[in-house]
């Protein structure tokens, strides 16, 4: 199988889980983070709150613009660039999710393909061989079993004999 049949097409493979991973992700991030401003902006707003002059006010009211004017910039970055990085590690989560569920359904519709594999770098890669084992170990079972389960019917009707009279 060639490198391009096996690439997704899309980003969003599960798009709930992707974009509501992302959001949870973006909103942790944002409490962390404004825990750290809060830090960081603390000292100067101190100053500002308990200076008395003028004078005293300035020095904490340049340290305060200057962090207001580089921090910004970088959260607006760091945040825009944390939720497209959720986004692409996710589709490594939801890409086998997908295809897993897929197998499965295959499965219980008595379908049960060939192989189980996923792209290199995806997550959940035992799942895909312990996936594709049990695949094989059912396909396997399915092509024998019919003939196993005439042969476990036959037995059950030598032993009760004709048309329901018992032993016989």
């Amino acid at each position: 199988m060639n490198s391009q049949s096996n690439r997704r097409k899309t980003r969003l493979v599960d798009r709930q889980f992707q974009l509501g991973l992302a959001w949870r992700m973006l909103i942790v991030f944002l409490l962390f983070f404004f825990a750290g401003i809060v830090l960081v902006f603390a000292p100067s707003m101190l100053g500002l709150m308990t200076g008395e002059s003028l004078e005293a006010l300035e020095p904490a009211a340049a340290e305060f613009l200057v962090l207001h004017q580089r921090v910004w910039p970088a959260v607006l970055l760091v945040l825009v660039g944390m939720f497209f990085y959720t986004l692409i590690v996710s589709q490594r989560i939801a890409g086998p999710v997908y295809r897993i569920n897929s197998v499965l359904r295959k499965m219980l519709d008595g379908d049960f393909p060939g192989s189980v594999t996923f792209r290199k770098g995806d997550y959940f890669q035992d799942t895909a061989e312990l996936l594709d084992q049990l695949s094989k170990k059912l396909a396997a079972e399915g092509s024998g079993g019919s003939s196993r389960e005439s042969a476990g019917t036959r037995g059950a009707e030598e032993t009760r004999g004709p048309a329901g009279t018992g032993n016989g």
